[in-house]
């Protein structure tokens, strides 16, 4: 995991940042896995754990190199902080399949219960007030499919720890080409120097954004959404819990209370099909497509890439038609 994270540590170091990662409720996402629930079936083989803490680090990183404001690399830091346990299994605990936005709780009334992040931010010269417009941090974020920092990050560690479709090596030819620009909108967005490393920024996405639509995703986090239901249910947890418990004290309770925990743990063939499972517990539904597509310069201005590349066109086009199989189940998980 160094080696991923060293890849977006600039020279020149941000080092006012190391006193946020010592509050609570940074270090309460080193308990909260990236990968929603991933980590914990054989049905994907990440190459080390990476939790939210992990990629608010890098995105953070990301921030400052391309940045250099002290403001929007801070906002970097605390931008996943209201993220619940199992992250946007809690959305579809809450039925949003298609935005998963319904689960974060406020950056502000989380800064504001912990005495130290506040204390910090008045020795940055910050306040409450630089982090309530979220949506003026454009380099951080921006609405798809433009590109942003966690976006960015999202793309890269899904391809390098999950995937295993792309290299350090690669990931850092790809780093490395990106640079502020101006987007259609005249405002600041990261994007390509070179058409053909932009083109290879796309094949990550292409396998980024299928796997995230596949049924392997959905039926990992379908799963342990109904598991919450259930434990809420039987008074096991409270919606709290996910916000204030570590993810490993919540398996504790699932591994007790829910026969088929260990085969979902043991899990490692899903089996997809078009035919309606008669016995299993079984997905179908649609989720949110993610998708990127940047910005590149070129000397007749800057241009989204799908417009100046055929094959990313190509590859944009085959991801709006791409569908996975109607049905998917593991055939050892019959019931909750």
């Amino acid at each position: 995991m160094n080696e991923y994270i060293k890849l977006f540590i600039d020279n020149d170091y941000p080092n006012f940042i190391d006193k946020y990662l010592t509050t609570d409720t940074l270090n309460r996402l080193k308990h909260v896995t990236q990968f929603c629930g991933c980590d914990y079936t054989k049905l994907y083989s990440p190459l080390f754990k990476y939790t939210r803490f992990d990629h608010s680090l890098v995105v953070a990183h990301m921030t400052w190199h391309f940045t250099h404001d002290k403001k929007e690399t801070v906002m970097a830091l605390f931008h996943d902080i209201g993220t619940p346990c199992f992250a946007h299994c809690i959305d579809y605990v809450f039925g949003d399949y298609l935005e998963q936005e319904s689960s974060e709780r406020n950056i502000i009334d989380i800064i504001k219960q912990d005495k130290k992040m506040k204390s910090f931010l008045e020795e940055d010269n910050l306040s409450l007030d630089d982090f309530i417009d979220y949506q003026s941090f454009n380099i951080l974020e921006n609405k798809s499919p433009k590109l942003c920092t966690d976006r960015l990050d999202g793309v890269l560690h899904t391809c390098y720890i999950w995937l295993h479709t792309h290299s350090l090596k690669q990931i850092k030819e790809v780093y490395d080409n990106i640079v502020v620009l101006e987007n259609e909108d005249n405002k600041k967005e990261i994007g390509f120097k070179d058409i053909e490393i932009a083109e290879k920024f796309v094949s990550m996405v292409y396998n980024y954004a299928k796997e995230l639509q596949g049924n392997t995703d959905k039926y990992v986090m379908k799963y342990i959404s109904e598991i919450v239901k259930l434990a809420f249910k039987k008074n096991l947890i409270t919606l709290d819990d996910l916000y204030e418990k570590k993810e490993e004290e919540i398996l504790s309770i699932f591994s007790k209370n829910f026969a088929s925990w260990k085969n979902f743990n043991k899990a490692s063939v899903l089996i997809k099909t078009e035919a309606l499972p008669e016995n299993n517990f079984y997905i179908s539904f649609e989720t949110k497509k993610r998708n990127t597509i940047p910005l590149v310069y070129t000397k007749y201005g800057n241009k989204r890439v799908d417009l100046i590349s055929k094959d990313s066109k190509e590859k944009y086009e085959d991801l709006k038609l791409y569908k996975d199989t109607k049905y998917a189940y593991v055939k050892e998980i019959v019931e909750l």
